[in-house]
């Protein structure tokens, strides 16, 4: 009976020694992913103080829902106004300019201040269909999730054409600045762009069934940017 006793609680004592490292492992990891996709937390003064500039200059008449796009996070923000503040709707990375910010022609920045969706271009398409003057070309581009860089800039999925309506970016239009998807998905959440708005395809396309024409846009540029004029 002894030996048997002490057989059995040895089996016992391995199979525990076998499966609880596993069970720690896991759970651990779980907590990890929890954590870090917590951490992350968007300055809600800073996007708060970007929609009152939008009121400001819609007279008080803006609509409900509003794009922030933050250049400290490289974010972009579907917005609505709530009883105890500001909603955030959706969220996802963006890659703005790698020339900056700044609304001169001919600059490739991201002109920053309150704009407006003047067109909405692309709808019914497939992912990756590239564009060329807003016209489907037919070409599925090929899109990397790497850090490949290319040499070349497709606008792919979805179009969304900004305009400006302030002073300083009454530009933005004829400088055919857009929201819209890339072939280098990779890259998002970096600057890379040539004065848009780059976003992944499927969250371009997720974003243009959530917008209307009409919709205000306000593009924050990073505390250590400074806005370029309109020459």
């Amino acid at each position: 009976m002894r030996k048997n006793n002490g057989t059995s609680f040895t089996l016992i004592i391995g199979i525990l020694l076998i499966f609880l490292p596993l069970s720690a492992c896991n759970k651990g990891g779980g907590t990890s992913e929890k954590t870090a996709g917590a951490s992350y937390r968007p300055d809600m003064r800073r996007l708060e103080a970007a929609y009152e500039e939008i009121l400001r200059i819609a007279e008080g008449s803006a609509a409900d829902t509003a794009i922030l796009i933050d250049g400290n996070d490289n974010k972009l923000f579907l917005t609505a106004p709530a009883s105890e503040g500001l909603k955030i709707l959706a969220s996802w990375d963006i890659s703005a300019s790698k020339y900056g910010y700044g609304s001169a022609r001919g600059s490739n920045q991201t002109p920053p201040g309150v704009h407006e969706i003047a067109g909405k271009f692309g709808e019914g398409q497939p992912p990756g269909m590239c564009f060329y003057d807003r016209r489907p070309t037919g070409e599925i581009a090929v899109i990397h999730t790497d850090t490949t860089d290319t040499d070349t800039d497709p606008v792919t999925s979805r179009i969304l054409w900004l305009k400006g309506l302030e002073p300083e970016n009454r530009s933005s239009y004829w400088r055919f600045i857009y929201i819209h998807g890339t072939n280098e998905e990779g890259l998002i959440g970096t600057p890379q762009s040539k004065g848009c708005i780059r976003m992944r395809n499927d969250a371009v396309i997720e974003l243009f069934g959530m917008t209307d024409t009409g919709m205000y846009v306000n593009i924050i540029a990073p505390e250590n940017e400074s806005n370029t004029e309109e020459e």
